[in-house]
């Protein structure tokens, strides 16, 4: 009788992890009830353990310290910047949003003052003295263009002329610039300082004085503050760091000492009663690819590696059994499917890296990242695809 051995990813311990092993133990059986379906839980006894907590640990939260969440302006503002660098119009929607009055009394020689200014700026003596040295004021013009193109700024327009929300624009102008100017994925290249200058002189520039962040954007702000790296997270950085350590650690503590996990799989498929399909998800497939080439399993007959990193580390020359460019061994004689959702960031077709020795399998969790990683085993196409597979012959 075929048995599926499935080698779960990182983070995988004790009790929690019962119930999702028990979902796909149960797929498998409903899409193949003629086979047998084994887990291969390795991450209590090869995963890493967090400092200072046993491996079977609840890790339930710690009480919290006495005295309360203290945010200061300059997290709020922190957190309006991190928005604005992901999108631009951010205070600005939430302004039009917060107060949706009609603006359409405004002059037009208001509103085509204030376009004027925007898409000139760049001509601007004192804004040009405060663009970073190396800098092209074509940058700033291209900018101000990109920002005049867009049609819900351009909506937006008489709603910021009329009430003069000058700090909003430049705020926006200054986080389109900074995309601009760092659109070739360079590292930071315009500091916070040379970004305060401009949106500073940007205000004066469009003609009146900042009227400040505003009580909608600023209640926003210290919300978003809270769930980034602001002191709620400095303040609970070790119980945080102990949750995250099981998955990142077992990342590493692979890619370091993976040896033992190969010899554990090659063990579990040497004792299986007939062939094995290997089901590796996310770091467990790249544990049974690379079992398979460090061991001649001849029992093994379909490789099926899900939401895989193989081809990824393969690229980088970053896997230990296997170099870049070499051939896979002649004992490695398994088929091998490779399924892939393309909205999972974390997921590689092998197709490319690997030709003729892998078949892709695209399917759709219909999950954004990061839960398209984790729905593979909700997701009916995922056992069909592995159905389909297994009764290839």
């Amino acid at each position: 009788m075929t048995t599926i051995l499935f080698v779960h990813g990182t983070g995988v311990r004790s009790r929690r992890e019962k119930e999702a092993l028990d979902r796909i133990e149960g797929g498998f059986r409903r899409a193949l009830p003629d086979v047998t379906v084994e887990t291969c839980s390795w991450g209590e006894a090869l995963g890493v353990t967090p400092a200072g907590r046993s491996a079977d640990e609840d890790g339930g939260d710690d009480p919290a310290p006495a005295g309360g969440l203290r945010v200061t302006w300059s997290d709020a503002e922190r957190a309006v910047w991190a928005r604005l660098y992901d999108d631009p119009l951010f205070e600005i929607r939430l302004a039009v949003s917060a107060e949706p009055g009609d603006a359409s009394a405004v002059a037009p020689r208001v509103l085509d003052r204030l376009v004027s200014r925007v898409r000139n700026a760049s001509d601007d003596p004192v804004v040009q003295a405060s663009v970073p040295p190396g800098e092209s004021r074509d940058q700033l013009r291209e900018a101000a263009e990109e920002l005049l193109r867009n049609a819900e700024f351009t909506a937006a327009l008489p709603f910021l002329a009329a009430r003069k929300s000058h700090d909003l624009v430049a705020r926006c102008l200054t986080a389109v610039h900074i995309r601009v100017r760092e659109q070739d994925g360079a590292t930071v290249v315009v500091s916070a300082a040379e970004r305060d200058a401009l949106w500073h002189v940007l205000e004066k520039c469009l003609g009146a004085a900042p009227l400040g962040l505003g009580d909608k954007a600023r209640a926003v702000a210290w919300s978003t503050a809270q769930h980034m790296a602001r002191p709620v997270v400095r303040r609970h950085r070790d119980r945080l760091l102990t949750g995250a350590t099981p998955a990142l650690g077992d990342i590493l503590l692979y890619q370091a000492r993976g040896k033992p996990l190969r010899t554990l799989l090659a063990e579990r498929v040497r004792e299986a009663d007939g062939p094995v399909v290997l089901l590796g998800h996310s770091l467990g497939g790249v544990a049974c690819f690379e079992s398979l080439v460090a061991h001649d399993l001849p029992g093994v007959r379909l490789l099926v590696t899900v939401g895989s990193q193989v081809p990824y580390l393969y690229g980088l020359d970053a896997l230990a059994t296997h170099r870049l460019g070499a051939p896979l061994p002649e004992h490695f004689r398994a088929r091998w499917v490779n399924v892939v959702d393309p909205e999972d960031l974390l997921a590689f077709t092998a197709g490319d890296a690997f030709p003729g020795r892998v078949t892709d399998v695209e399917v759709d969790t219909r999950e954004p990242f990061p839960r398209a990683h984790g729905a593979y085993w909700t997701t009916p196409h995922v056992y069909e695809a592995v159905r389909a597979a297994v009764e290839e012959r």
